[in-house]
């Protein structure tokens, strides 16, 4: 979490704050603004869902009780001028909303261009209103860092990723979304530069965590996750997901956007959000069994090379962020995952044990 002298810098910028916050609706974005309401802001939420969908109102319901609020816009983000309209009187803008799509029969079209072009239009609307506007932070990833098989190597003597780093390896044929990730970024750097604006990145790595709310569960991350808790063995079986992955924490994720729009330092800076050290499948599926009873049940993963590839001290010395435990990571993703029933445990007489698997993941919760 941030230190204290952080926390009460944050509170005090971001209490009564107008902010714009794109991507909502995703994992990181419900995240970052259960962080922004409970710091007191006043977010403006461009959707292009209807503003009386029934799922924007179940998931406005997930912050109640918090000390901010939540407007939702009816604004596409590739509009320059919906956003500039939403734009009036805000004085933080985060850009979280982009496609999170590996593969497509157009990835240019339908990857990267979406990307870019919202980010474009984030830029240039924010532009407009640049002598109100105090910080823009956009959501780049680790795929603006390297390619999607660590091809490039890093080029700090440590041989581990820095920011220093830029995505030069992947292609449109063969990594849309890495490419997607990494231009949306050089065209936010650009604009800022061009516009005048001060903007800050944040670059995590493959986001676990817990889910602040079913309705942003929809995702990449969520169903990847899922495959490990639903996991059984036996013929008619699934095996857990097979690989070495390094994660970054949700949470750690929104702390990181928060800290960068208020400390002064962290204008014109990308910011690393990760694990130092990547984790196998079966340092995956060990943690679960070992911190959740209910899912002792579930098959081994595969044991993979672990090695630190990536060198997260900016995030840290920079904006005071202590980094959570990849242990607690998992765990707590398992458990927001298993009270909200959308992740249901199989094998083992798991369908008779869901309903105590529940119980007890909110009895952790609390804890």
């Amino acid at each position: 979490m941030a230190t204290a002298s952080s926390s009460a810098q944050l509170a005090s910028e971001l209490k009564g704050a107008n902010v714009l916050l794109t991507g909502i609706t995703g994992f990181v974005g419900s995240e970052l603004a259960r962080q922004l309401l409970e710091l007191g802001a006043h977010i403006r939420a461009p959707t292009r869902w209807p503003i009386d969908s029934p799922k924007l109102a179940e998931l406005k319901k997930n912050f109640d009780g918090l000390a901010g609020d939540v407007t939702f816009v009816d604004a596409d983000i590739r509009s320059e001028e919906a956003l500039a309209r939403a734009l009036d009187g805000v004085a933080y803008v985060f850009h979280v909303a982009s496609p999170f799509v590996i593969t497509s029969p157009n990835p240019a079209a339908d990857i990267v261009a979406p990307a870019v072009e919202g980010t474009a239009a984030v830029l240039r609307a924010a532009g407009r209103h640049k002598e109100a506007i105090k910080r823009v932070v956009v959501t780049s990833s680790m795929c603006a860092v390297h390619d999607c098989h660590a091809k490039q190597a890093p080029s700090a003597a440590s041989g581990r990723y820095t920011e220093a780093d830029w995505n030069g390896v992947s292609t449109v044929e063969e990594e849309p979304y890495w490419v997607s990730k990494t231009e949306a970024e050089r065209t936010a750097w650009r604009l800022a530069g061009e516009l005048g604006l001060p903007l800050s990145t944040v670059l995590p790595n493959f986001v676990m965590g817990p889910v602040a709310a079913a309705q942003a569960a929809a995702g990449i991350s969520v169903g990847f996750f899922k495959g490990f808790l639903e996991a059984s063995s036996g013929p008619d079986g699934s095996a857990p997901p097979s690989g070495v992955w390094t994660f970054a924490d949700v949470r750690d994720v929104g702390r990181a956007h928060i800290a960068a729009a208020v400390v002064p330092a962290a204008a014109g800076k990308r910011y690393i959000v990760s694990a130092r050290r990547s984790t196998s499948a079966k340092s995956v599926t060990d943690v679960l069994k070992a911190r959740l009873p209910q899912l002792a049940h579930i098959p081994d993963g595969q044991s993979g090379e672990e090695a630190e590839k990536v060198d997260p001290s900016a995030v840290e010395s920079d904006l005071g962020l202590a980094l959570t435990p990849v242990e607690d990571t998992l765990s707590d993703m398992a458990t927001s995952l298993l009270r909200l029933g959308l992740a249901v445990p199989a094998g083992a007489g798991a369908e008779a044990k869901v309903a105590d698997g529940q119980a007890a993941a909110e009895g952790a919760a609390k804890a």
